[in-house]
């Protein structure tokens, strides 16, 4: 039966594409059952996600759990479907030049959007949100677990299932882009799992995972696409949270912005973005700074 399997996978594409996205869903899907566990521990996760996650043991045990569910499945796909290690998908070259470069990108990438909404609002009010009283050891202690165990595990957790896997599986049998299109459309819906639908948050999403598989695309270094993502994650939370224990600096309200500059300004400024990476890509950037020694084999099963 195994190898029956096998052989339709290597034989027929469908096949290919359907066991790929369906290692993909699940690696999003997961999150549905471990919301219903999480439950009957008096966890409720619907409630505690983006700025509103409250860092308490529970919710923090949960979200680690959900991560490395998400990523076990993808490193069991490698391992038993592609017969791959699990470092090919955009793990190798160097590390730490591509995490700022991104995370410097990112953080530029949203702060544009904010700029547009600040402009035009109404009145804008900033309250600082850590206290005097607050402990110098105390705030070290949660902002690293906020850096480094929130923002880079969630950037990790999608880069890795909805980008890197998909990408570096199917960029040799079709088109790229449809490979764009679908994984964003699971990227997207899988953030109204525990969001309410708005159709500017919708495109939103869509086109910031189709920048960042253009960027994994074109650089096969998923960290840099973890760092841009990383830096997107870092300001909305630094400037937008509640929570100095989810690394909330200011508090930021914007009043009174007409509704569609709210959502849609951010679409606009990711699709200029597009543009440019696309840019930069004829230009040889990426062949510049990603050099192809760096980058994984073109085999792929």
């Amino acid at each position: 039966m195994k190898e029956k399997l096998k052989k339709l996978y290597n034989r027929f594409l469908a096949v290919k594409i359907i066991t790929i996205v369906v290692v993909v869903f699940l690696s999003v899907a997961i999150m549905l059952p471990l919301i219903k566990v999480a439950e009957q521990f008096g966890v409720n996760i619907r409630e505690n996600t983006g700025l509103n996650f409250e860092v308490t043991f529970g919710n923090v045990f949960f979200f680690f759990l959900f991560g490395i569910c998400s990523i076990g499945i993808i490193w069991l796909a490698q391992k038993y479907i592609h017969k791959k290690k699990l470092s090919e998908l955009g793990f190798l070259g160097k590390i730490w030049t591509p995490i700022v470069l991104g995370f410097i990108i990112g953080a530029i990438l949203v702060s544009l959007k904010n700029i547009v909404l600040i402009l035009n609002a109404e009145n804008v009010e900033y309250i600082k949100v850590i206290s005097k009283e607050t402990s110098i050891l105390a705030y070290l202690g949660y902002y690293t677990y906020f850096i480094v165990g929130f923002i880079f595990w969630n950037s990790f957790i999608e880069e890795l299932g909805t980008r890197a896997y998909p990408i570096q599986k199917l960029k040799n049998y079709i088109n790229p882009h449809i490979i764009f299109a679908l994984m964003g459309l699971i990227f997207t819906v899988g953030h109204f799992v525990l969001n309410d639908f708005n159709l500017g948050y919708f495109l939103s999403l869509f086109i910031a995972s189709y920048l960042y598989s253009l960027l994994y695309y074109f650089s096969n270094s998923i960290w840099l696409t973890v760092g841009v993502h990383s830096g997107v994650n870092w300001v909305g939370f630094s400037f937008f949270g509640t929570s100095w224990k989810l690394g909330a600096l200011y508090n930021l309200k914007i009043y009174d912005v007409p509704s569609w500059i709210v959502d849609y300004s951010n679409v606009i400024i990711q699709l200029i973005f597009l543009l440019l990476i696309v840019y930069f890509n004829k230009t040889g950037f990426f062949n510049k700074y990603f050099p192809k020694d760096n980058k994984m084999g073109t085999n792929e099963n």
